[in-house]
């Protein structure tokens, strides 16, 4: 097998984190390429080791429609995988609302 390719699909190996916040800026839908439906809203984290700080929380196809239904103010707890996008992000596997 070549160094550079894989059979492992990229997204196996990454570790999952849960996050809790508030949304500070509601959910939006944002235009792609691939016509997959996406939405991204941002987050105050909140974390026991450091203080709060804004996360974008991304979601795809039905991810996107469960994060639209959120307002601004809802305390969320979301769970996903971090990725690195000109910005830490999460994107969303699971979302729970705490309101």
């Amino acid at each position: 097998m070549n160094p550079g390719t894989s059979t492992l699909s990229e997204n196996a190996d990454q570790p999952v984190t849960t996050l809790s916040g508030v949304i500070t800026k509601s959910p939006s839908r944002i235009k792609n390429i691939a016509g997959r439906p996406m939405v991204k809203a941002t987050i105050l984290a909140e974390s026991k080791k450091r203080s709060a700080y804004p996360l974008t929380v991304v979601g795809f196809d039905i991810m996107a429609l469960e994060l639209m239904a959120h307002l601004r103010g809802e305390r969320l707890t979301v769970t996903g995988r971090m990725e690195w996008n000109g910005g830490y992000s999460l994107i969303a596997d699971q979302i729970f609302s705490m309101s």
